[in-house]
């Protein structure tokens, strides 16, 4: 059975860094992602190869510690980019050079990832003999690939965390990160570790985090609800930057946090759109009478996580 070690990256892997995985099996070491801060430094020269989970910015900040040779694995989607710039404007097109400059002078990434292969998020990564299982979760952006290694499972950026699920790329999805949730909860393992928290869980407390995480989503709904019917019709740029989403901006990203915050909006309303809850006026989205869509949505996601406890 393959060893699992979940390497913490810089304050316990709170963003803007990442915690890697390290699996090792017969003498073949093979490291999950590269956000791991100074800690890749003892282990760059003793892995046969790098998994990527996707190529969002704090998962890819130590690529350039790779020694070249080191096989790399990407999921089909994170083609090779002929520059960081390439990257920026795929993630964040009308605000590309503000992206660029938060990820290089914030987040400290050097080089986009070219992969030496490339797996179909679904499909098992076997190096020498050591494999890993691939599960595609797209809502938190197209590539984004969590992993199983017998009864331990990686949910990546399913992350846990009290800064909620996150969606904001144009390429996310909020439908299908919360499809992504209950499959996350659907995985046969006994021990639960993320992208950004310091630990592992046990099945059972992980099923309970998965669940506070997804109602997070329910709780902007209601947050959202609550401002049309205080403030009448409006658009996701009136509503940026009015704490539904973000508290607040950081001085450094506010362009692009606003940027983000809109597309989550954008996709927040086109849900209560779909549950009957708000309608479409000529000055933007305004909330419907009488919505009670918001608490069958909760219970079916309540039933939907725990019934896998």
């Amino acid at each position: 059975m393959a060893r699992v070690k979940l390497v913490l990256g810089p304050n316990g892997g709170r963003f803007p860094g990442c915690n890697c995985l390290l699996v090792e099996d017969a003498g073949v070491r093979v490291l999950v992602d590269t956000g791991c801060g100074d800690a890749l430094l003892h282990l760059r020269d003793r892995v046969d190869a790098v998994v990527y989970t996707h190529h969002h910015p704090d998962h890819i900040s130590g690529h350039h510690l790779i020694p070249r040779g080191v096989n790399v694995y990407s999921p089909i989607g994170e083609e090779p980019y002929g520059s960081l710039e390439d990257l920026a404007r795929r993630y964040a097109a009308h605000v590309h050079r503000e992206w660029l400059d938060f990820a290089t002078s914030y987040i400290g990434v050097k080089e986009a990832p070219r992969a030496t292969h490339y797996f179909e998020p679904g499909e098992d990564v076997c190096i020498k003999g050591l494999c890993i299982k691939t599960i595609a979760a797209p809502g938190h952006m197209r590539t984004h690939t969590l992993l199983q290694v017998d009864g331990h499972a990686h949910l990546t950026d399913i992350d846990l965390a009290g800064f909620g699920p996150w969606y904001g790329n144009p390429e996310s999805s909020l439908t299908l990160f919360l499809a992504d949730i209950e499959a996350a909860a659907r995985i046969d393992a006994d021990a639960f570790t993320t992208s950004h928290k310091p630990q592992a869980y046990m099945r059972g407390e992980a099923l309970n985090l998965l669940l506070r995480y997804a109602l997070r989503v329910i709780d902007t709904l209601r947050a959202l609800m609550s401002h049309l019917e205080e403030a009448g019709a409006a658009r996701p740029a009136d509503l940026a930057g009015r704490g539904i989403v973000y508290r607040r901006y950081l001085p450094i990203a506010e362009t692009i946090m606003r940027f983000f915050e809109e597309n989550m909006l954008a996709q927040l309303l086109g849900l209560l759109h779909t549950l009957g809850c708000v309608k479409r006026t000529p000055r933007g989205f305004s909330a419907a009478r009488g919505c009670q869509a918001i608490d069958r949505l909760e219970e079916r996601i309540r039933d939907a996580v725990m019934g896998y406890s």
